[in-house]
């Protein structure tokens, strides 16, 4: 019963037993005493104590019925599965094999993450192994669009009812939110989602996305309760936001607004265009030369919480094979990948990679690394020729400022000016050649600046080929860490 109701009820018997007290003089006193907080609450005392038995009959009775249907509603909910168990000698379950991507977009294909095939298998729902025979392996099932917060708990199991009630239908003048093969066919326990699209954003729901369900076809006679298959949970945009859309993993010649947080035409892509930073290419290089700059150059506008973001979709880039040097002018070549990471050094007609130097060594490498990435017009792509059993190694000669040939190479064959050959490769000089007789030639011809630095010992090269002898390898036998061959 309604508690109102009881309260109403017990209310006109309070006032219809009493109105002959409360028409006494005595009753027109106390009222008069009402402006009194103490003689208030002793009223209200008295008369609770007074009225509280014939309350309690009413509200007992509530209580009862109230706590009644809950545990009607309890035991119904808890015993229905082991019923339904019952009921059935087997159970089966239609599954998504593969989820699909955390976007879509209206009028494009359904496909599973990586551009797969999206497949919908029959399991047993004991020991999740493929139903290949009998009626149910090759009955038909119904596609249909359900709420993106339906089974949020990821539940192993819900009742046909729940699934029913998730169902999301077209919104009113729209056309139906699948179209194409709505209904497919299982073979063998297995059929494959080959054609269909959505024809409506998710944005109009309020969990803005939506889930994919498969059902048997309501029009399959069957006995048996086969679960409902759901799909994870994704976003429906509208087709025309595709242009804009991120990519994931994204491309070294993507523009530089697919990545998160940049967004196209706004204030960050003009920053960077500005500062000519056009690609994700472009964007990883500065990150790797001035990574301090690049994030002052974008300003307070980007929280670094924003910033984590881009560079960690950023270095989602699968890099190429392709290799970059850089001539420090003293006879050494810096090698760089293709976002200007160094990963070794020529020296001479050998290679050697970063963790193939000392300390010592190290150490000059990251101040000629440092010299590079003030002049990075200068880091040009690196070809090498490859070594065959009748051909000496040879190595490229970047073009510089001065001259196409390696400072200090000697001419070979008596040519007093080698001419370069494909690709701008250049015979290296003879290994067995001194690098200080390199160097010091190098130096009086051109005149150029020593290149010991403070804090080496101007004596001795710490690039001194018998340094070397064991741990170098010749170039175009050395692998690159992207596998590419120097």
């Amino acid at each position: 019963m309604d508690l109102k109701r009881v309260l109403d009820i017990v209310e006109e018997e309070v006032v219809d037993g009493d109105e002959e007290e409360l028409a006494s003089p005595d009753a027109k006193r106390r009222r008069t005493l009402l402006n009194s907080s103490s003689m208030q609450e002793a009223i209200g005392a008295q008369y609770m104590q007074k009225h509280l038995p014939k309350l309690e009959p009413f509200l007992r009775r509530v209580v009862q019925e109230e706590v009644h249907n809950v545990l009607i509603r309890h035991i119904d909910s808890a015993h229905r599965l082991p019923l339904q168990l019952k009921t059935s000698s087997k159970r089966y379950k239609l599954q998504f094999q593969g989820n699909l991507p955390q976007t879509l977009f209206t009028g494009n294909r359904v496909e599973a993450e990586n551009k797969q095939p999206l497949r919908i298998v029959l399991t047993d729902a004991v020991n999740n192994q493929l139903i290949t025979s009998g009626p149910l392996s090759s009955m038909k099932v119904e596609l249909l669009v359900l709420d993106g917060d339906f089974n949020a708990d990821e539940r192993l199991e819900h009742t046909e009812k729940e699934f029913s009630e998730s169902i999301v239908f077209e919104r009113e003048g729209k056309r139906p939110l699948l179209s194409g093969e709505v209904v497919i066919v299982l073979e063998k326990g297995v059929a494959s989602v080959r054609d269909i699209s959505f024809t409506d954003n998710s944005s109009w729901i309020r969990s803005r996305k939506f889930r994919l369900g498969a059902r048997m076809s309501r029009a399959s006679s069957i006995e048996e309760r086969v679960q409902e298959a759901v799909s994870n949970p994704f976003l429906v945009k509208d087709h025309r936001g595709e242009v804009y859309k991120k990519h994931h993993p994204p491309a070294l010649a993507d523009d530089v607004w697919r990545l998160e947080k940049i967004g196209k035409d706004g204030v960050f892509h003009k920053k960077l265009a500005d500062f000519g930073i056009h690609t994700v290419q472009d964007f990883l290089r500065n990150l790797v030369m001035d990574q301090y700059g690049l994030r002052g150059l974008l300003g307070s506008g980007m929280s670094n919480k924003m910033w984590e973001s881009t560079v960690e979709h950023a270095r989602e880039c699968v890099l190429d094979d392709k290799l970059y040097s850089y001539c420090s002018g003293h006879g050494i070549i810096l090698l760089f990948n293709c976002i200007h990471e160094i990963i070794g050094v020529v020296v001479g007609s050998n290679c050697f990679s970063v963790n193939a130097l000392t300390a010592t060594q190290k150490a000059l490498v990251v101040k000629l690394q440092q010299d590079a990435y003030k002049f990075p017009s200068r880091i040009v792509e690196f070809k090498v020729q490859s070594q065959s059993a009748d051909q000496s190694p040879t190595a490229p000669v970047p073009p510089g400022p001065a001259s196409t040939q390696m400072p200090g190479l000697p001419p070979q064959g008596g040519e007093a000016n080698p001419q370069p050959q494909d690709h701008g490769l250049l015979p290296l000089h003879d290994a067995a050649l001194g690098l200080e007789d390199v160097l010091h030639q190098h130096h009086r011809r051109h005149h150029s600046e020593p290149w010991i630095t403070d804090g080496f010992d101007a004596t001795r090269d710490p690039f001194d080929m018998l340094q070397f002898s064991g741990s170098s390898q010749p170039c175009g036998l050395l692998l690159s860490s992207t596998g590419a061959r120097l």
